[in-house]
């Protein structure tokens, strides 16, 4: 599997807790960590999936210390920061953090690091790290980080070929023994999902090809490539656009051992609200996280009835779809069709539909070309980022109906939440 995403770091006031929760309800394995003053940094990981999970550091009067915010990501100690060792930090920062927790950093693998942080320079890009070279006993890796067009998001670029070690350098094999040992079927990275403000896709798509060479791809044949694929309805509204990364040989991010051949692993998706809608999830994470940023990753798996069973023997709360989704028009022709067991997709919440251009007279390609998925609860304090639990059996891009049922889900989610917390109010009042 290519190694186009190194790793996703999120930045958290309680690691320990989120890591428990990782390791525990998800069934990551956690076998890195950095633990120095003023930094806490461990990672997990289930298949080629890694989080680095980043813990915030309080000043002395408690307050989230800004340079410990910023001046911690999967590597090493900085000398310019007074830390003892004998190589650089590997930034993770932006001049937009948050306060709340957050995802912060989608870090790429690349084949070289200066030619794709060139590129960046010459499409206009904010470097927020220039290129360093950071080693231990095990090896170097030279990184560099750029500022996204997305709030808090930044991109660490890394070129590892010189290194033996475990994970980065400075990270030591994790002391965590006791957490349980991954038996997960989370198998890799699917996509990430942002939810940005309304009108902002365009300079977003814009820069995402002009410093890292990503393209546009349509969600599904009924989107119109000029305004995104539309979810729309009485409860929600909003506007999605997707893009994805070519291993092209030449052009933009250039993945160890790609070819123009091998087709994309991780997708991107931007999520902006429609003009004239009421409240709705994406405004909802963009007041919530205090700005644009990641609103859920897709974690790939290759059974995804076992896994959300899994999931939920560990408590993982699942959004439930809405009730007439399994009796749609023609549902159950389409799953019986691909030879899945509609009692066991409604029992464990899960959603099915075929790939978007498949067409009836492929049966071939429409038995082989589906997808399914399923949503998390919010996993923050804040009603922020989920993770999404999504197997593809051939399938490429996200089907239609998927998507207006799992967007709804969210949506129905928030506002049950935002009625309890109404009535809580009046009772205390």
């Amino acid at each position: 599997m290519a190694a186009d995403v190194h790793h996703i770091s999120l930045r958290v006031s309680n690691a320990r807790r989120l890591l428990k929760d990782l390791v525990d309800r998800f069934h990551f394995s956690s076998f890195a960590e950095r633990v120095e003053k003023g930094v806490k940094q461990f990672a997990v990981r289930s298949g080629s999936a890694i989080f680095v999970v980043n813990e915030r550091t309080a000043g002395e009067n408690g307050e989230l210390s800004q340079a410990g915010l910023r001046n911690h990501e999967s590597g090493v100690i900085a000398r310019r920061n007074g830390f003892s060792a004998n190589c650089h930090h590997l930034y993770d920062y932006s001049d937009l953090d948050t306060h709340v927790d957050s995802v912060c950093n989608v870090a790429f693998e690349v084949e070289d690091v200066d030619s794709s942080l060139e590129r960046v320079v010459r499409a206009g890009g904010r470097v927020l790290t220039d290129i360093k070279v950071t080693e231990d006993e095990k090896g170097s890796v030279t990184h560099a980080v750029v500022q996204s067009p997305i709030g808090n998001v930044v991109h660490t670029l890394l070129d590892k070929k010189l290194y033996k070690g475990l994970f980065l350098p400075g990270f030591e094999a994790s002391g965590a023994s006791r957490m349980t040992k991954s038996t997960g079927r989370l198998s890799h990275f699917d996509h990430v999902t942002y939810a940005c403000p309304m009108s902002s896709s365009p300079p977003i798509l814009e820069w995402y090809e002009r410093c890292l060479g990503l393209k546009r791809f349509l969600v599904n044949r009924d989107e119109s490539e000029d305004q995104g694929f539309i979810v729309q309805g009485a409860d929600v509204g909003m506007r999605l656009k997707a893009f994805e990364y070519w291993k092209c040989a030449k052009e933009g991010l250039r993945m160890p051992g790609s070819s123009p051949d091998v087709k994309p692993k991780v997708k991107f998706v931007i999520a902006e609200p429609l003009p004239g809608q009421g409240p709705n999830q994406v405004e909802t994470f963009l007041e919530q996280h205090g700005g644009p940023g990641i609103q859920h990753i897709g974690l790939h798996t290759p059974d995804i009835i076992s896994s959300t069973r899994q999931l939920r023997a560990a408590h993982v709360q699942l959004l439930k779809p809405p009730d007439t989704y399994y009796s749609e028009i023609g549902k159950l022709s389409e799953i019986n069709q691909v030879g899945q067991c509609l009692t066991a997709l409604r029992e464990n919440g899960v959603l099915l539909d075929a790939e978007a251009d498949a067409t009836d007279n492929d049966t071939r390609n429409n038995n082989q070309r589906y997808l399914m998925q399923v949503f998390t609860k919010p996993i923050f304090d804040e009603d922020t980022f989920f993770l999404e639990i999504i197997q593809r059996c051939g399938a490429t891009g996200f089907g239609a109906g998927n998507i207006t049922a799992l967007w709804r889900s969210v949506q129905a989610y928030l506002d049950q939440r935002e009625q309890l917390d109404n009535s809580k109010n009046k009772l205390s009042q």
